[in-house]
């Protein structure tokens, strides 16, 4: 008959396991380096009664909620030994045929209802120890995920934690470093109204750990393009029947993309996988300062009940004021309607449409918007916003009227700057803090005229009224010698 003291070290999966000394009727099992709040379960798969006087010889039967278990799946690890009567291995000792076991026999359990022989919540990170426990054959889990493990209770058996907790991080793809060696990726960018703006969620697969969601958060300048593609981190495709997505999510997020245990089973620790997906910032995007959060955690383990540390990029969207004026002496006097149209790379005029209640004129851009061309108000201005950084042309249309139109378009350079940790950016517009676009006109005296009487009839009544003058005097003189 095999000695069943090696047929209990065969059968202890993936754990460490200490030397065996049986007490008489119970003992105990341990499992050190347990995670603080995770509930950890031990089902009794098979009984054992030891030879009197032995530690390492007795007989296994299955425990009757098992039987069926035993007759099916697990038949393939486990046969009752037909000359002794006790149960034993079946087939080779490898360890992965022990991983499958142990988790057939905890998935066998939850399917069919099968109450934990004991549950314990670890309190803080460190040893959980269940006292008092009848000898036998044990199955374990944790609400992390299954540690696959199975043992033996004996009273200084030692189960080590092996899950490691997943996750993930959040990156936002910034367009023109898109050829850099990074591809632009980073936690802030900016962009225009219209504009799809790319993201990626990493994640890091952690041992054991299952039931990932990941939930995907966006501010309302933001609409998700529901265009989740996942991808190994070679670039291979995740066949889209290994994952879920849920939009808009129910949980209050903008969605959640659901993982199937089978795919992250699959992936060794620290293996990583990345979700790609898209949004269009939208009409109703934070202006400058605040900017536009996306964020995105990872929750895993039984009931999805535990959860990454949240990671968040920004996105920013920029404005621009203009200024219509003359000089009047040394002072600026502000001029309504002069005509302007903000052309882009393409040379093109952008579209925007307004926005109604603000201060001042403002009109945001909107590529299916019905205004091109721009009109300063009384007040001289004009406010445009939802700009992306770039070189852009200020072109007048038309002048006030009695000014000149601009004779060159004013070239406009918006530029920002990023803080990666801090996730906020700043811009400049030519070079200088924003501020307001000036832009003077000028008006010019009447230019000289051809083909009228001009200053000739002057001349001319001035040479009459001479001679006139002159015929009196000379008369005078004449009258005064005959006198």
């Amino acid at each position: 008959m095999k000695k069943l003291f090696a047929v209990l070290l065969a059968l202890t999966l993936v754990l460490s396991m200490g030397t065996i000394a049986l007490a008489a009727d119970t003992g105990t099992i341990t499992i050190d380096n347990a995670l603080s709040g995770a509930k950890y379960n031990i089902y009794k798969i098979l009984d054992f009664a030891p030879v009197e006087g032995s530690t390492t010889q007795g007989r296994y039967t299955v425990v009757a909620e098992w039987d069926d278990f035993l007759a099916g799946e697990g038949a393939a690890y486990l046969k009752t030994n037909a000359e002794t009567g006790t149960i034993e291995w079946n087939g080779e000792e490898t360890d992965a045929r022990k991983a499958e076991l142990a988790k057939a026999a905890v998935a066998y359990a939850k399917e069919k209802g099968i109450a934990a022989t004991a549950t314990k919540t670890a309190a803080n990170d460190g040893d959980v120890t269940f006292t008092d426990v009848p000898l036998g054959y044990y199955a374990i889990d944790t609400s992390l995920g299954t540690i696959c493990a199975l043992t033996n209770v004996d009273n200084t058996f030692n189960a080590h934690e092996k899950n490691e907790k997943p996750d993930i991080d959040k990156f936002v793809q910034e367009d023109s470093e898109m050829t850099n060696a990074d591809e632009g990726w980073g936690k802030v960018n900016d962009a225009d109204i219209d504009q799809v703006v790319n993201y990626k969620s990493t994640i890091t697969v952690g041992v054991g750990a299952t039931n990932y969601v990941m939930h995907d958060t966006m501010e309302a300048g933001l609409t998700f393009n529901n265009d989740v593609v996942v991808k190994l981190a070679d670039g291979t495709a995740v066949d889209a029947k290994n994952y879920t997505v849920v939009y808009p999510a129910t949980d209050g997020h903008t969605f959640d993309v659901t993982f199937k245990n089978d795919f992250i089973a699959s992936l060794v620790k620290g293996t990583q996988f990345t979700v790609y997906y898209s949004a269009t910032l939208n009409e109703n995007a934070n202006i400058v300062t605040d900017g536009n959060d996306n964020t995105v955690y990872l929750s895993y383990g039984e009931d999805s009940t535990w959860e990454t540390a949240e990671h968040k990029t920004t996105t920013y969207t920029w404005k621009m004021d203009v200024l219509k004026y003359t000089m009047d002496g040394e002072n600026k006097v502000s001029l309504a309607g002069a005509k302007f149209q903000l052309l882009g790379a393409d040379n093109k005029a952008i579209k925007f449409s307004e926005v109604t209640g603000a201060a001042l004129p403002t009109y945001k851009v909107d590529a299916d918007g019905a205004i091109d061309t721009i009109t300063t108000d009384a007040n001289g201005k004009f406010e445009l916003v939802g700009l992306d950084e770039g070189s852009y042309k200020l072109h007048e249309t038309e002048a006030p009227a009695g000014y000149n139109k601009l004779a060159a378009d004013i070239d406009v350079i918006i530029t920002s700057t990023y803080d990666e940790a801090a996730l906020t950016a700043t811009y400049e517009i030519n070079d200088e803090a924003p501020a307001t676009i000036e832009v003077e006109n000028k008006t010019g005296s009447l230019l000289p005229e051809t083909g009228g009487i001009g200053t000739t009839i002057f001349y001319v009544v001035g040479i009459v009224m001479m001679l006139g003058a002159g015929i009196v005097l000379i008369s005078k003189k004449r009258m005064a010698s005959f006198a």
